[in-house]
């Protein structure tokens, strides 16, 4: 590590907060990835097991909870005998978003995306991710928690070449943020023809009243 002395001071520091459940917000959200990476190498020496997963997050609903929780479970089982589970979340910018799920998305913008995820318990440290699999090639990491419904990772083998494990988990809810948009999308349509319906029917009739008294 090239951090002078009190800087590595203030990462330890950082580490201690996040292992005894004091950290803020800011301790835990890490925006600048070599800090990233040096808080990780300070945390892996104080013999914490790192979890890693990644996300867009949008509409943040039980689902993404349930499953963050259930990654950090499962890392918790394969390393029964170790003292701290660190589980580091990946956000993709709105950029990447919008390249990966189309320009209409996200419906809830980085910054807020970030902030709500802070409020998650299981949630460790949080970082952007900027470009695709930017984090993966950074974060040292024991075990990646992925998503059997993600169809655009790299392959479980190339995935396993950068950790000792990998959990695939299935969707944790039964609805999904495309779904819901969807729903939403469309109930709002139906809203909109009902409207029109009624202003066409009335208008009818406005002609109809018209003819009768002509």
């Amino acid at each position: 590590m090239s951090y002078k002395p009190a800087k590595l001071d203030e990462v330890r520091h950082r580490a201690l907060r996040i292992l005894k459940g004091t950290a803020s917000f800011n301790d835990r959200y890490v925006q600048d990835h070599k800090d990233l990476v040096t808080l990780i190498e300070v945390l892996r020496s104080m013999g914490c097991i790192i979890g890693f997963t990644t996300g867009t997050w949008d509409l943040l609903h039980v689902g993404h909870g349930d499953y963050i929780q259930l990654g950090k479970d499962e890392v918790a089982k394969l390393y029964p005998a170790a003292d701290h589970i660190i589980m580091v979340v990946g956000v993709d910018t709105d950029d990447i978003t919008k390249k990966r799920k189309g320009p209409n998305r996200p419906i809830v913008p980085q910054a807020e995306r970030v902030k709500v995820l802070g409020h998650i318990r299981p949630v460790d440290i949080l970082t952007l991710q900027s470009e695709e699999d930017q984090l993966f090639k950074i974060v040292e990491h024991d075990v990646r928690i992925v998503s059997t419904s993600t169809t655009d990772l790299p392959s479980l083998e190339k995935i396993q070449e950068r950790c000792a494990f990998v959990v695939n988990l299935p969707p944790q809810a039964e609805t999904s943020t495309t779904a819901r948009i969807r729903q939403l999308s469309m109930d709002g349509a139906a809203k909109v023809l009902l409207n029109v319906e009624k202003r066409l029917t009335a208008a009818l009739q406005e002609v109809r009243d018209e003819i009768d008294k002509s």
